[in-house]
């Protein structure tokens, strides 16, 4: 969507909130309503926010796959009909000289040849060479009319296909920008709701710097989110022996930490695809270079938001050594994963995501230039393992289809 073109922005714009509104449910629309007068307390307020965003990048994400998938076709269309094209082109000395004997015919037909005095069975004989002949011609003619005309309907094809884009990417446009806005909204509130996180973010930063590779810094980021939490729990605990409050101390020491979070710890543990692919175009394995040599690329579409593959906490989220903005999730059960080579990210370090959540973007491409490639890494306990068997499509449904006891569709 070009940046200089206002008004068609704004339309999106306006059609991506409202598209969010009726996706996020009455809550949101009642609080517009109200004026935010009668706003929930902000915990409950934060994580209604959150299951917002999920539904929101659920259907950014659905879009996403209607335009990658119309992309694929116009694609494909192209090809048939550069291919047609160059078809006609290679034959055009034998369409001219078809041409010449269908005009030639034209002024002599067959039937007023004089193939001059000869035998009345030499006559008939030349008579159905000629009928013969013609037939052939006339059907060599049909053939190039017809691939004439699929050409042409090729090209009308694809201009449709180009304006459905066009209106479909508009609309995109416009989700992702009010999906944009929804986690600036619920970033803030974390950091209004959660501890102050700023020196342990500065510290971890640093860890960012200082790490060779992806295991080094898991189990840097590791080491501070235990210290981080440590200290967390030691200041809830001693709130509540002064006030002799009765909440959960881990609730007392972060409230934006959800109620329930789902394990993953199991075999059949799955993995939201974290990014809308390219249609067309598969995972490549990462080949070893100091990371996990079980880590995967997927080709993405441009732009594309991006969610937490499961429920985690985030313990590091910054630039990394070449891989662009990248973010580590600490899933339980000793795992953890590694998503990079985002455009931007909107989480912070300490923040709590659920499966489906969005966590950023991917960068935007130029022209009709593919979109980056989102690094993916699984380790448990601090050990490479391939998380192909575990990423799955859950039909939309936002990778948490164990909460509701849905049927899981792996791919």
């Amino acid at each position: 969507m070009p940046p200089n073109n206002r008004a068609t922005s704004g339309r999106a714009r306006l059609l991506g909130l409202a598209l969010v509104a009726l996706l996020a449910g009455p809550t949101v629309l009642v609080r517009a309503a109200l004026g935010g007068a009668q706003a929930a307390e902000p915990a409950a307020e934060f994580a209604a926010l959150r299951e917002q965003t999920i539904t929101a990048a659920a259907a950014t994400q659905d879009q996403e796959r209607k335009l990658a998938s119309l992309s694929r076709e116009i694609d494909l269309l192209r090809r048939e009909l550069d291919g047609r094209r160059r078809g006609l082109d290679q034959t055009r000395a034998e369409q001219a000289e078809l041409l010449g004997v269908i005009e030639r015919l034209s002024r002599n037909p067959p039937d007023a040849v004089i193939v001059g005095p000869a035998a009345p069975l030499d006559r008939i004989r030349g008579e159905m060479l000629m009928a013969a002949t013609v037939r052939e011609l006339r059907a060599e003619a049909q053939a190039l009319a017809e691939e004439i005309e699929r050409v042409d309907a090729l090209g009308a094809r694809i201009a449709n296909n180009e304006a459905e884009r066009q209106r479909q990417q508009e609309a995109l446009g416009g989700q992702r920008q009010a999906l944009a806005e929804m986690t600036a909204q619920r970033l803030a509130l974390a950091r209004k709701l959660g501890p102050d996180l700023t020196e342990g973010e500065k510290r971890i930063a640093k860890l960012g710097q200082d790490a060779a590779d992806f295991g080094e810094l898991i189990k840097r980021a590791e080491a501070e989110a235990d210290r981080r939490d440590k200290d967390l729990l030691a200041r809830a605990s001693e709130t509540l022996s002064k006030t002799k409050g009765t909440a959960p101390a881990l609730e007392l020491a972060d409230p934006s930490r959800p109620a329930k979070l789902r394990p993953f710890d199991t075999a059949d543990s799955t993995l939201h695809k974290p990014v809308t692919a390219l249609a067309g175009v598969g995972s490549e394995p990462e080949s070893p270079s100091g990371n996990s040599s079980q880590a995967l690329r997927l080709g993405a579409v441009p732009g594309a938001v991006v969610v937490a593959p499961a429920d985690a906490q985030v313990i590091y989220a910054g630039e990394f050594h070449g891989y662009g903005p990248s973010l580590i999730l600490r899933h339980g059960g000793g795992y953890h994963s590694v998503l990079a080579g985002l455009g931007r990210l909107d989480v912070a370090i300490g923040q709590w995501v659920l499966a489906g959540e969005p966590v950023g973007f991917m960068p935007d491409a130029a022209g009709d230039a593919p979109g980056g490639k989102l690094y993916i890494e699984l380790r448990r306990d601090g050990r490479p393992v391939d998380p192909r068997p575990r990423l799955a499509n859950v039909d939309g449904n936002s990778g948490r289809s164990e909460r509701s006891g849905e049927q899981k569709v792996r791919e």
